[in-house]
């Protein structure tokens, strides 16, 4: 198993995955639209973020998002994960948990006092992020009316 930098050509495979990968993340919560997704990739790349890959024997395993943004509260700088993804044959390996200490040592070794990511309720990742140190911080609430 080895984590590093995505190519460019693992870059795009990354992005062929996105429609699945925001449907799964967000609990069905985003509808999984082309545009939606371009909107999220499209800054995040064009602002420095990169991907990390797990591969083994040349096949892609899974990946995490690793990039920066200014926290909308404080206007400090912080790491940002946003996104960690495992293929469905890889799972329940560790590779999400090696994959996400790897992006905080990248992080912290960039000057980060601090990483964010945003989890939907019901997603079974808030118990990894849980166990690597990540602690709520807000709760968005929503009530539908329709």
């Amino acid at each position: 198993m080895v984590i590093r930098k995505a190519t460019k050509r693992e870059t795009r495979q990354i992005i062929s995955h996105s429609m699945d990968v925001l449907t799964e993340a967000s609990m069905g919560h985003i509808p999984a639209k082309k545009e939606k997704v371009w909107q999220m990739v499209t800054p995040f790349l064009a602002g420095g973020g990169y991907y990390l890959v797990c591969t083994e024997d040349d096949r892609l395993q899974g990946w995490v998002g690793v990039g920066s943004t200014t926290d909308y509260y404080t206007d400090k700088p912080v790491g940002i994960i946003p996104e960690l993804y495992v293929l469905p044959p890889y799972r329940k390996q560790g590779i999400a948990e090696k994959l996400c200490d790897e992006a905080l040592r990248r992080l912290q070794g960039s000057g980060y006092a601090a990483v964010q990511l945003n989890v939907f309720a019901g997603n079974a990742s808030k118990q990894l992020y849980q166990k690597l140190g990540f602690q709520d911080v807000a709760i968005l609430m929503e009530k539908r009316l329709d």
